[in-house]
C-alpha cells in the first residue's frame, strides 16, 4: 500500500514494514495529509514548520509519502529499488517479528548495508531488544531507534516528523561537506600545481624534479641501468629578454620545453623521460635505465643538438648555445639531492668552458666544490684581517730603460704563509657579492704602500689597480676612490685604473660616466687585454683612455716573422694614431722584448723585467734596477739588433 501526492515537490518518503494490515493502515492514517487528531496541538504544528519549512502543507502539517511491505525480504528489495531510482527513504519502520520470513533485526542489518543514512525504527510489542543494544547490532547508534506497540498516532507522527527533519539536516550537512571537500580538493590540486609545476612552461619545477628523481632512484634499485640527470643552461638568455622583450623570452622557454618533451616521447605519445624547468634559464631531464656511458653521451649530444637547432620567435630565427652538466645514479650519488648537486657542479664547469660544452661529472669537481666552499668561509675574514695585500710588477720604458710604471696584483697570504691564487678568490668574491669589499681592501693597501714609499724617498711612479665589471656598477665607486686617496694623502696622478676591453663593452653606457668622472678627478684610465674583445675605434674615441695593454696571448706567440707580429704592430699603430701609450704585457724572453721595442711599443711588463713582488721587496729591486737590470737589457737589445742587421 502507498499513500503519495505526486504534486508535492518535497516529500518525506517513509517505508513501513509489518505483517499486520491493520497496523499498516494505522501508519497510513497518522502520516496522511488529512490527519487531524482530536488532541492536535500547536506544539506539533510548530515543530513540523521548524523542521520542514516548505515541506509542510498550508496548515503546517508535514508531507509524507508512505510505502508499505509485509515481509523483511520485500522491505530490503524496496530500499534497494528506491536507492536505484535516486529516491531513498528517510525512515524505515520495521516490525521485529514477521513470520515466516526474515525478522526485523536481520532486515535492518541488510537495509543498513544498502543505506548508511536511513533512520531505522524497530517496532515491537515486547521489552526486548533493549534500546541501548540496537546501536551495537545495527550501527550507527544515532540512526537506529526503538518504538513500542501499541503506539499512539500522534507519537508516530511526531517521531516521523523529527526523524525526517533529522534526515534532511544530515543530508544537507553531508552535501555541504562534500561540496567543501570538493572545493578543498580542487584548491589543493591548484596549490599543488603552483608548488610543483612551472607556471611558464607547465613543466615540473625543481621541487617536483627532486621528487621524481627520488622515485626513479627507488625503482632503479631493483633494475639494471643508471638514472641520469642532465641540466641544461641557455647561454645569454638574459640578453634575449633585454633585446626582444620578456614576452619573447617566455615564448622561447615554452618552445624549448615543448621541444625537449617531444624529443623524449615515443610514437604513442608516452614520455620515457622527465622533462622540467630547473631554474630561470635552466632545464632538467631525468632518464631512467641508461645502460652505459656511450648511451649517456649519445643522449646528451641529442639534447644539445635539440636545444641548438634554431627557434622561430617573433618571425626571427634564434640560435642558442647550450651549456650542459651531467651526473648519474648510483655512480655520482645514492640520493636525488646528491645527483643533482653533482650535475650542477658539472654545469658550472661547462659555463666556464667553451661554447656548447658538455661536462660529465667526475670526482675532481667534488674536491673543487669543497675547496670553493671552504674558501668562501675564509674570504670574508681574510679581507677583514688584512690578509689580502698587493704585489707589484714593474713596467719598463723601451725608450729610456727606466722604470715607468707598476701594476698592483691582489694576493691572499694566509697566516701560515700559504697563498691562494687570484684565479680562485677574485671570481669567488664576485659570486658571493663581496668584490667591492675586495677592491676597497686592495685599493687601501696600494695607497698605503705608495704613501710609505713617498715617505722613504721621492716616489713618482704611477701604480695601476684593476677594476672589474662589478666595481663599475657600484654607484659609490668614484666617491670611494676619492675618499681613499684623500685619507692616505696619495697624489691622484700616481694611481691608474685598469679595465679589460670585455668589461668596458659589457655596458658602455654604465662605464662611460664613471670613467669620465674618474678621469676628470685626475686618475689615469688603462685598457687591459686589448685585442681580445670587440675592438672598436668608436669606443676608444669616446672614453678618456690613456694607455692600451696588448694581451699577453699575442706577445707569447711573437717570432721573427708571423701573423701575431702584424697584429701587435697594428695595435701599436692604432695606439700611436690615437696618441695613447702602449704596454706589451707578458714579455718573458729577450726576443719578445726586442720585437716589441722594434715595433714601437712604449712599455713592457713581464717576467723578463721582473716577477710580481711584495712592497718592501719592490723598493730594494728599484734601488739596483738602473745599475744591473737596465744595463743588461740594453746590451741584449743591441746584440739582437746587430744580429738582425
Amino acid at each position: 500500500m502507498t499513500v503519495t501526492d505526486a504534486n508535492s515537490p518535497n516529500i518525506n518518503r517513509v517505508l513501513v514494514v509489518d505483517d499486520d494490515p491493520l497496523i499498516i493502515a494505522e501508519y497510513v492514517r497518522c502520516l496522511g495529509e488529512g490527519f487531524e487528531p482530536d488532541s492536535a496541538t500547536a506544539t506539533l504544528t510548530d515543530l513540523e514548520k521548524v523542521l520542514f519549512g516548505e515541506e509542510t502543507d498550508d496548515r503546517g502539517a508535514a508531507k509524507f509519502e508512505v510505502h508499505s511491505r509485509n515481509q523483511g525480504e520485500a522491505a530490503v528489495e524496496a530500499v534497494s529499488a528506491a536507492i536505484g531510482k535516486g529516491k531513498p527513504y528517510s525512515i524505515v519502520f520495521l516490525d521485529i517479528r514477521m513470520p515466516p520470513g526474515m525478522d526485523g533485526i536481520e532486515a535492518a542489518k541488510e537495509i543498513r548495508r544498502l543505506d548508511a543514512s536511513v533512520n531505522i525504527v524497530i517496532v515491537t510489542g515486547s521489552a526486548s531488544p533493549e534500546p541501548e543494544n540496537l546501536g551495537k547490532v545495527i550501527p550507527p547508534a544515532d540512526k537506529v531507534f526503538f518504538f513500542k506497540k501499541p503506539f499512539h498516532a500522534l507519537e508516530c507522527r511526531q517521531l516521523s516528523a523529527a526523524l525526517c527533519g533529522k534526515w534532511h539536516s544530515d543530508r544537507a550537512l553531508r552535501s555541504a561537506n562534500e561540496a567543501l571537500e570538493k572545493r578543498v580538493a580542487e584548491r589543493t590540486a591548484a596549490l599543488q600545481k603552483i608548488a610543483y609545476f612551472d607556471i611558464v612552461t607547465r613543466l615540473p619545477n625543481q621541487l617536483l624534479l627532486i621528487e621524481e628523481l627520488k622515485a626513479l632512484i627507488e625503482k632503479a634499485e631493483e633494475t639494471d641501468g643508471d638514472t641520469v640527470a642532465v641540466l641544461i643552461d641557455i647561454d645569454r638568455f638574459s640578453f634575449i629578454n633585454e633585446t626582444m622583450g620578456y614576452d619573447a623570452g617566455t615564448e622561447l622557454l615554452r618552445s624549448i620545453g615543448n621541444r625537449l618533451s617531444r624529443t623524449f616521447c615515443d610514437e604513442s605519445g608516452r614520455q620515457h623521460a622527465v622533462v622540467g624547468r630547473f631554474g630561470a634559464d635552466e632545464f632538467a631531464i631525468l632518464l631512467p635505465g641508461v645502460d652505459n656511458d656511450t648511451e649517456i653521451r649519445d643522449i646528451t649530444e641529442t639534447i644539445r643538438d635539440t636545444v641548438e637547432a634554431p627557434f622561430l620567435i617573433n618571425g626571427r630565427d634564434l640560435f642558442l648555445n647550450a651549456r650542459i652538466g651531467v651526473a648519474w645514479h648510483p655512480v655520482h650519488g645514492r640520493d636525488a639531492k646528491s645527483v643533482f648537486r653533482c650535475a650542477e657542479a658539472a654545469l658550472h664547469r661547462s659555463k666556464r668552458g667553451l661554447k656548447s660544452s658538455i661536462t660529465y661529472y667526475h670526482s675532481e669537481m667534488r674536491y673543487r666544490a669543497r675547496y670553493k666552499f671552504d674558501l668562501e668561509g675564509e674570504l670574508r675574514s681574510a679581507i677583514d684581517n688584512g690578509q689580502i695585500c698587493a704585489h707589484y710588477q714593474p713596467q719598463e720604458s723601451t725608450v729610456t730603460g727606466n722604470l715607468a710604471g707598476v701594476e698592483a696584483l691582489a694576493r691572499w697570504i694566509r697566516p701560515d704563509g700559504s697563498t691562494v691564487p687570484p684565479s680562485d678568490f677574485v671570481p669567488l668574491s664576485e659570486e658571493i657579492g663581496i668584490s667591492d669589499l675586495l677592491f676597497e681592501s686592495v685599493m687601501r693597501s696600494v695607497c698605503a704602500d705608495v704613501a710609505e714609499w713617498r715617505r722613504q724617498g721621492e716616489w713618482n711612479i704611477p701604480v695601476s689597480v684593476n677594476l672589474s665589471a662589478h666595481q663599475l656598477r657600484n654607484r659609490d665607486l668614484v666617491s670611494l676612490i676619492k675618499g681613499i686617496l684623500t685619507s692616505t694623502q696619495v697624489d691622484k696622478k700616481l694611481i691608474n685604473l685598469e679595465l679589460t676591453e670585455t668589461v668596458l663593452l659589457e655596458d658602455l653606457t654604465v662605464a662611460q660616466p664613471v670613467l669620465d668622472d674618474l678621469a676628470a678627478f685626475g686618475v689615469g684610465i688603462h685598457i687591459d687585454d686589448f685585442g681580445t674583445g670587440y675592438s672598436s675605434l668608436s669606443y676608444l674615441a669616446q672614453l678618456p683612455v690613456q694607455t692600451l695593454k696588448i694581451d699577453q696571448a699575442f706577445i707569447g706567440k711573437l717570432s721573427e716573422s708571423g701573423p701575431n707580429n702584424r697584429v701587435v704592430e697594428a695595435i701599436i699603430a692604432l695606439g700611436k694614431a690615437m696618441q695613447l701609450d702602449v704596454i706589451a704585457e707578458g714579455v718573458e724572453t729577450d726576443q719578445q722584448y726586442a720585437i716589441v721595442r722594434r715595433l714601437g711599443c712604449d712599455l713592457v711588463q713581464g717576467y723578463f723585467i721582473a716577477r710580481p713582488m711584495a712592497a718592501d721587496r719592490l723598493l730594494k729591486w728599484v734601488e739596483g734596477f738602473e745599475d744591473t737590470q737596465s744595463i743588461k737589457k740594453r746590451s741584449i737589445i743591441v746584440d739582437i739588433d746587430k744580429n738582425r742587421q
